[in-house]
């Protein structure tokens, strides 16, 4: 049986993304990382940072998000490579090798 290989945290030759999320899946501090980034460190500081801001991670990042609270309130810290204020449609089809944008009806 295969296993899956988890990637999120490997250097990349596009860009990522840092974002926090609301619960409503408003952006609340979006920060673009350049192709190459040592993207573990990245999520590491700004975990430390949010940290000092009052902000506990709900448990660990190795699968490049955590649920972070401070208080009452709750966000979602991920790593994406999907830029989180890009608004465009998209769409995934199994037979295409990469996704396509917007949706050809």
């Amino acid at each position: 049986m295969a296993r899956y290989r988890f990637t999120t945290y490997e250097r990349t030759d596009t860009p990522r993304y840092i974002v926090v999320w609301d619960l409503q899946r408003n952006v609340v501090e979006c920060r673009r990382l350049d192709p190459g980034t040592d993207l573990h460190s990245e999520m590491a500081t700004t975990i430390e940072r949010l940290a000092g801001e009052g902000w506990r991670a709900e448990g660990g990042a190795e699968y490049g998000f955590v649920f972070i609270r401070n208080g009452d309130q709750r966000r979602l810290l991920a790593l994406t490579p999907r830029d989180p204020h890009d608004l465009t449609g998209q769409s995934f089809s199994p037979f295409a090798s990469t996704p396509r944008r917007g949706h050809q009806g």
